[in-house]
């Protein structure tokens, strides 16, 4: 897979592709920036706060994502599945596209370029 930029998002592990994130920025999180995960329900444990933001590149244009912890890391493609077809469904998340391994943790891999533009 390559590099990859991994962070926390809403409290889940989340990488984008490097070439997709345009800007990852320091200080306070957007107000305002895009949810990957949809409503946040009460079964979700209550997540990092969000210290940093980063813009990525989508169909739509730029987008800010608040999230904790980005940082840059390689990924060897034999860490790297795509999400099965079945649990694609079930989440009903089309950005959603596969799992990464990355220290030891899964991270949800996303395709900003799936990501719809509010």
């Amino acid at each position: 897979m390559g590099a990859v930029v991994a962070m926390l998002h809403a409290g889940l592990r989340c990488a984008f592709p490097a070439q997709q994130v345009l800007l990852a920025e320091g200080g306070p999180a957007p107000e305002r920036g895009a949810c990957l995960w949809g409503n946040a329900g009460p079964h979700r444990a209550a997540p990092e706060p969000a210290t940093r933001s980063v813009r990525l590149s989508t169909r739509g244009g730029a987008l800010a994502i608040p999230c904790a912890f980005p940082r840059l890391v390689e990924v060897d493609r034999e860490h790297v599945w795509p999400l099965p077809e079945l649990l694609a469904e079930l989440l009903a998340l089309p950005h959603v596209v596969g799992l990464a391994e990355i220290d030891g943790a899964l991270h949800w891999v996303i395709d900003a370029r799936r990501l719809p533009h509010a």
